[in-house]
C-alpha cells in the first residue's frame, strides 16, 4: 500500500487550492504524480506575482515524482471470475423435487413468449407452466434472456415488463390440475429462485409484485386474525415497495394468520439468489446463501392450499391479477423437504 499525506496550508495563500494529480499509465506500469495550483493557473500569467508564479506548479521530489507499479499483479484480485459452466437439469433434481422450471435453451434472447406457450416442468411431475397475457399487453411483455446469476445452473432467464397503473404484462401459471396445486408441504419445503431488478423499477408501479405466488384468497381458506388480509394470496414471494425488500408471506397449516419473512433491500442491476426453507417448524429466508435478520420465531408448518394454481410473475388480490412482476427471473426449484445451504442451486 502506498500512503501519501500532503498538507499545503502553510504555503502561499494557504495553499491556494493546491491539488495533487495522479496519472495512471497502464502501458508504462507507472503512476506519475504532479502538484499544481488551478487557481493560479486560471490567472493571466502577466498578472501573477512572483510568489504566485513560483507556486503554479510544485516540482520538488515529494511533489512531482513517479511510482513504478505492476498493475496486472496489483489488481489481479479484481479480475472477473470466469462464469461457471451451465449444469444439466438432471444434476439439480434432488430428492423431493416437486417442480423445476428453467428458462435456458428455449428461445433467442429478446424474443417474446406468446400467450399459451408452455415451459415444461423438468421434475417430470407434470407442473408445466403456461403463459398468460393480460388484455392490451404488448408482445414484448415477457421475453427470453441469456442473462443470469453467475452461480445459476441454467444460463437463461425471463424478462418481465409488467406493472400496475394500469395492470399490464404477462405471467405464467400451472394448469388447473397440476399436482403442485394441492401440495401442502407438511414435512417442510424449499423454494429457490433468482431475481434481478432493472433501474426503472418503481415502488408505485412495481412494488409488492410476486416472483412466485399461490392463488387462493386467505379469507376463502378460513384464515383470520392478526395481520390477515382476507383478499391476499395464500403464499407470495414478493419484491416489496419498501426499498425492494424480499417478502415471503404465507399462511401455514397450523395457524389462521400469516407468517412473514423479510430481507434487506436489494440493489438493482444485480442478480440475487433467494431461498425459502421450512423444516416443518420454522421458515427461514436466505439471500445469497445468508439468512436474513427478520425471520419470525413462530411455528409455521406447511402451506395452506385451496387447490388452485401457482403463478410465476403474477400476483392475485381478491381473485384478480393486480400486478405483474417487473424484472428478471431465473430458474425456480421447489422441493418438498428442507435443503441445507450446501444443497442450494448455487452450491458447488
Amino acid at each position: 500500500m502506498h500512503l501519501h499525506v500532503i498538507n499545503y496550508q502553510n504555503r502561499f495563500f494557504g495553499g491556494g487550492a493546491m491539488i495533487r494529480l495522479y496519472h495512471f499509465d497502464l502501458a508504462r506500469n507507472t503512476i506519475d504524480v504532479e502538484t499544481v495550483n488551478p487557481w493560479i493557473l486560471a490567472q493571466d500569467p502577466k498578472s501573477r506575482s512572483a510568489l504566485a508564479a513560483e507556486h503554479t506548479r510544485i516540482t520538488g521530489p515529494v511533489d512531482d515524482f513517479s511510482i513504478p507499479i505492476d498493475f496486472e499483479k496489483r489488481f489481479s484480485g479484481f479480475i472477473p471470475v470466469p462464469v461457471r459452466p451451465a449444469r444439466p437439469a438432471g444434476r439439480l433434481l434432488v430428492k423431493g423435487t416437486a417442480a423445476y422450471w428453467r428458462f435456458d435453451g428455449h428461445g433467442a434472447p429478446g424474443t417474446a413468449l406468446a400467450a399459451g406457450q408452455k415451459v415444461r416442468d423438468l421434475s417430470g411431475k407434470g407442473n408445466d407452466l403456461t403463459v398468460v397475457a393480460l388484455p392490451g399487453t404488448t408482445t414484448d411483455a415477457l421475453t427470453w434472456s441469456d442473462d443470469h446469476h453467475p452461480d445459476q445452473p441454467g444460463h437463461g432467464s425471463l424478462t418481465f415488463a409488467g406493472g400496475r397503473g394500469p395492470v399490464h404484462g404477462a405471467y405464467l401459471t400451472t394448469a388447473a390440475d397440476a399436482p403442485l396445486n394441492t401440495e401442502a408441504f407438511k414435512g417442510g419445503y424449499t423454494i429457490e429462485t433468482f431475481v434481478r431488478m432493472p433501474l426503472d423499477w418503481d415502488a408505485g408501479r412495481n412494488g409488492n409484485a410476486s416472483v412466485l405466488s399461490r392463488r387462493g384468497a386467505a379469507g376463502a381458506a378460513g384464515k383470520h386474525g392478526r395481520n390477515t388480509d382476507p383478499n391476499e394470496p395464500l403464499a407470495q414471494l414478493n419484491i416489496t415497495n419498501n426499498g425492494r425488500e424480499v417478502q415471503f408471506n404465507h399462511y401455514p397449516l397450523n395457524t389462521t394468520y400469516p407468517t412473514t419473512n423479510w430481507s434487506h433491500g436489494l440493489a438493482e442491476l444485480k442478480w440475487w439468489h433467494l431461498a425459502v426453507v421450512n423444516d416443518g417448524r420454522y421458515t427461514r429466508l436466505y439471500v445469497e446463501g445468508s439468512p436474513v435478520a427478520d425471520d419470525p420465531k413462530r411455528l409455521s408448518n406447511g402451506l395452506s392450499s385451496l387447490g388452485l394454481p401457482w403463478l410465476v410473475g403474477g400476483h392475485e388480490y381478491a381473485g384478480a391479477i393486480d400486478v405483474v412482476f417487473h424484472g428478471g427471473v431465473g430458474e425456480i426449484r421447489i422441493v418438498n423437504r428442507p435443503l441445507a445451504q450446501r444443497e442450494f442451486l448455487t452450491a458447488e
